[in-house]
């Protein structure tokens, strides 16, 4: 009898208490909206990589240049491409050769750099 009084008294504290939490419902709005703002955000950050990719591979076309110019009017042996990770490690430092720095992008962009007498040129890109 105390035991059935005792969960009788609790039942009825329950009762007029609210329950904390979300309903299924709430859930599955906040689960969808998620959804809608990763489909219209995703792409756009798989742009903004791709644009900042292009962007390593021009500077550093341009920065081998430079030091390849550098070594040329000193007479260095020159920069080491493998400090490059978008210039090829065959790469020659020598006057009228042009530098490449070559995207890991889908299409590939590369961009070149004329050494014109030794002294780097414009990049330009095949976009």
């Amino acid at each position: 009898m105390k035991i059935q009084q005792s969960m009788l008294r609790r039942l009825a504290a329950k009762k007029g208490k609210k329950q904390n939490g979300f309903t299924l419902i709430e859930l599955m709005v906040v689960v969808a909206i998620v959804g809608v703002l990763s489909a219209v955000g995703l792409p756009q950050l798989l742009k903004a990589q791709d644009r900042a990719k292009i962007s390593v591979a021009q500077q550093e076309a341009v920065n081998y240049a430079k030091e390849c110019s550098i070594s040329l009017l000193t007479g260095g042996d020159g920069p080491d491409a493998d400090d490059f990770d978008t210039v090829a490690t065959t790469q020659t430092c020598a006057a009228g050769t042009d530098v490449e720095g070559v995207s890991d992008t889908d299409p590939e962009v590369t961009w070149t750099v004329t050494m014109e007498g030794g002294i780097p040129g414009v990049p330009s890109s095949d976009e």
